[in-house]
């Protein structure tokens, strides 16, 4: 097996670091393949050297203008310069894209996210209130309005209603995902339904690959 299919391999098999390996090598053999360098800027991402993701992709952007994945280049950055905090460039990059991808759900999205960030807790409501006008069954949106209005200031028993319906269809879904599930059990919590809040966050802590600390808090709260 090459080089080239094998740390398409290890990439498909979440083996990010080792990935990065055999594309260095690569790279090293054809540092002009832009192919390589946009899947190495993804390894880099997948194992939060962001900073590096983000000076692959500005170089990508500047040498290989036609380059088919230029869209996701784009995103990737967003993604980058939200995790490294950087809001207000994510969110500048965010509404320069949405000018050209008017109504691209992962923009949308992301600059619901980043708002959230900067403690702008209606607007990035708003958005998610918005996708879901468009896609009903968006599953990020689904959880984020959930979510939002959990954290919201006394929210009303309407509020918790749409939190709990939106949550709900989010876990119909994707029942196993810990993140709806932290959700739901916030939501539950909320409405004082301690029990069945404390089963939510323990199948939340059940379904995840690693442990979170904001479950674990929001389970010992309860305990």
């Amino acid at each position: 097996m090459s080089e080239y299919k094998k740390y398409l391999r290890e990439m498909d098999k979440g083996n990010y670091a080792l990935a990065l390996t055999l594309l260095d090598t690569e790279i090293q053999k054809t540092p002009d393949n832009p192919e390589l360098l946009y899947n190495f800027a993804i390894c880099c991402s997948r194992t939060d050297n962001h900073k590096k993701c983000l000076s692959i992709l500005e170089d990508l952007l500047a040498r290989f203008e036609r380059f088919i994945e230029r869209d996701n280049i784009y995103r990737l950055m967003i993604y980058s310069l939200i995790h490294l905090r950087e809001y207000q460039k994510a969110l500048d990059l965010t509404d320069e894209r949405l000018k050209v991808n008017v109504g691209d759900l992962k923009l949308l999205s992301f600059r619901a996210h980043i708002l959230e960030k900067l403690g702008k807790i209606p607007e990035a409501l708003q958005i998610h209130r918005n996708i879901l006008k468009i896609q009903p069954d968006y599953k990020n949106s689904l959880n984020s309005v959930a979510y939002l209005i959990s954290i919201s200031p006394n929210p009303s028993k309407q509020d918790l209603a749409e939190a709990v319906d939106c949550i709900k269809k989010a876990l119909s879904r994707d029942p196993n995902n810990p993140a709806y599930l932290d959700t739901f059990g916030v939501i539950l919590k909320l409405q004082g339904k301690n029990k069945e809040a404390k089963r939510a966050f323990q199948k939340a802590i059940s379904c995840s690959k690693k442990v979170y600390s904001i479950i674990l808090e929001h389970l010992q709260e309860l305990l």
